[in-house]
């Protein structure tokens, strides 16, 4: 089931990157008439914002893992300022994008699921994932890919994380997701697919996620409206 529902997300992003991808990978901004240049900016304000947060000091012989890096907007910032970035997507086509600003210290890699095969134990000095687990389609891939993450952090390094917060709206869901799917048959000029279960993916409580980390996590408010989750591997 999970296997099926995996390659359902795959299909859905690599869908989202030939419609448009930059507006999927950040929906902030509009859909038509992106600013590309304040697009790749944004990259370097997140990632100056995640390293605040949680205390992540890069050095020029760190490794960081970035886990759903999409067409490379927070790679692009990483990038200057390690030795190495592992950067996966379950998209092929959000792949081709990021690979096109030819970074030289940058490995991307094709994951089919939650797995970083591609990385070995003990090997990052920082895991990120930001914006992508709350698109999962299930606490049983979240589960797994924190799993992964312990896996190829060296001892003592970050691992980083966002989410959706839950709230009251949650229980309301269904019913937008049906007002969601009404307003595109009417309006095939804007985002599509924002009702399919690939798009809104899991919102979990805090309690619930903390359950499923291999490691206690602390969590903090990104952004306003992000739960940001961190921790430290086990030294």
């Amino acid at each position: 089931m999970e296997t099926k529902k995996l390659r359902a997300s795959q299909h859905f992003w690599n869908e989202k990157a030939g419609e448009n991808p930059y507006w999927y990978v950040s929906s902030s901004g509009p859909y038509h008439g992106r600013d590309l240049t304040d697009f790749w900016t944004s990259g370097l304000r997140i990632w100056n914002d995640v390293k605040s947060s949680v205390g992540y000091s890069p050095l020029r012989t760190h490794v960081v893992v970035e886990i759903g890096c999409g067409v490379g907007r927070l790679t692009r910032a990483i990038s200057p300022e390690v030795g190495r970035v592992e950067a996966f997507d379950i998209s092929e086509h959000m792949l081709n994008i990021a690979q096109q600003s030819n970074l030289p210290n940058v490995g991307f890699h094709l994951t089919q699921g939650a797995s970083l095969t591609d990385i070995a134990a003990n090997a990052a000095d920082f895991v990120l994932a930001y914006c992508v687990f709350q698109h999962l389609p299930s606490r049983q891939v979240l589960q797994s890919y924190l799993r992964e993450m312990l896996r190829v952090a060296k001892p003592g390094a970050l691992i980083a994380f966002t989410m959706e917060p839950r709230t009251i709206k949650d229980w309301l869901l269904p019913v937008f997701r049906v007002r969601r799917r009404l307003m595109e048959l009417f309006r095939s000029d804007e985002a599509t697919g924002l009702y399919r279960a690939e798009w809104v993916g899991i919102r979990l409580s805090e309690n619930t996620v903390q359950r499923l980390s291999p490691i206690r996590l602390s969590c903090t408010t990104l952004h306003g409206d992000k739960w940001l989750f961190h921790g430290q591997a086990p030294a």
